[in-house]
């Protein structure tokens, strides 16, 4: 990066998640496709493959097995992790890989994670997208969690979208484990779920209602931590109207069962031009911009940043 392109950003980067409760669901395709966008867009862009246990972002961006990659970075190769920031055959775009990352490092410890999470917010860029692995293991939740926004992919089938609840339900048991008072808010989540309530227990809504009745003062720290919890939803490989549905049905579900403000990007429809694009090892806003798949991710951007504004 030159001087003048790798100036810091007054605030640090808006770090974006992309996560799946399934594997298989496009993630790393959009991932990729997010970061060529806004890069094309004159943002400076980094693109963090956090997926340690299969990483295949240099893949799908076009770049050999990359000579620095996190591995370098968790076993204190080298001590800053912009070091491990290789450039893309996009202007603008960089990537920090999980090629070849330590068995280890898909298991980090708290002190790793720390780490790895105050060099993210460090990086030298306007964007950082987080490409997530599938499931909700700890470290992933927690990748999601920290994130400006997290982006939850979610393909119409029936497991995928499954699946989906059951991320969504462990991010935000996560999150509300760790409201403050944190003592407080732990030790009245421990009675509840130690006493004869804990079976009424489903879902983050009902430990709120019964923490409240326990600890009214932990019970707003939930309330709080919960009204903080905004995920994003993408469909994606939607072929059918009904899949626009399913991305409209899935916020009302997740109002109304677990008290969670659902934002729906939209769906990205399937096209065999995004399946040819990774084939050929780079992403179809290089070479296909005008095709439907495109446009609603470009829609799915302007959400996005939409929001920041608002909220900024």
């Amino acid at each position: 990066m030159s001087e003048s392109e790798s100036s810091p950003t007054r605030h640090g980067p808006r770090v974006w998640a992309i996560g799946g409760g399934k594997g298989g669901v496009g993630k790393s395709v959009i991932s990729a496709n997010l970061a060529a966008s806004l890069a094309h867009g004159g943002q400076r862009v980094a693109i963090v493959d956090a997926d340690l246990g299969g990483a295949n972002l240099h893949t799908l961006l076009g770049i050999p097995n990359p000579k620095i990659n996190l591995k370098d970075f968790m076993s204190k190769k080298v001590s800053d992790l912009s070091d491990v920031m290789v450039p893309t055959p996009i202007d603008n775009l960089w990537l920090v890989s999980g090629a070849q990352a330590l068995v280890e490092a898909a298991n980090l410890n708290y002190g790793q994670k720390g780490k790895l999470l105050r060099h993210i917010n460090a990086l030298e860029a306007d964007h950082v997208i987080l490409d997530l692995g599938a499931g909700s293991a700890f470290n992933v939740l927690d990748f999601f969690l920290v994130a400006r926004k997290g982006v939850l992919v979610v393909v119409p089938e029936p497991t995928s979208v499954e699946n989906a609840y059951h991320f969504l339900k462990a991010a935000l048991f996560r999150k509300l484990k760790r409201a403050q008072p944190r003592a407080l808010v732990r030790a009245a989540i421990a009675e509840v779920m130690e006493g004869s309530s804990r079976d009424l227990v489903r879902t983050p809504r009902d430990l709120i209602s019964r923490v409240w009745s326990v600890d009214p003062e932990a019970g707003a720290a939930l309330v709080a931590e919960a009204s903080s919890f905004r995920p994003a939803l993408i469909v994606n490989r939607a072929q059918h109207p009904s899949h626009e549905a399913l991305g409209q049905d899935m916020v009302t579900a997740c109002r109304d069962y677990f008290g969670v403000r659902l934002q729906f990007l939209g769906a990205l429809p399937n096209d065999q031009l995004v399946v040819r694009s990774v084939m050929e090892r780079r992403p179809a806003t290089e070479f296909h911009t005008k095709i439907p798949f495109i446009a609603a991710l470009d829609g799915a951007i302007e959400k996005l940043t939409y929001a920041r504004r608002r909220t900024a």
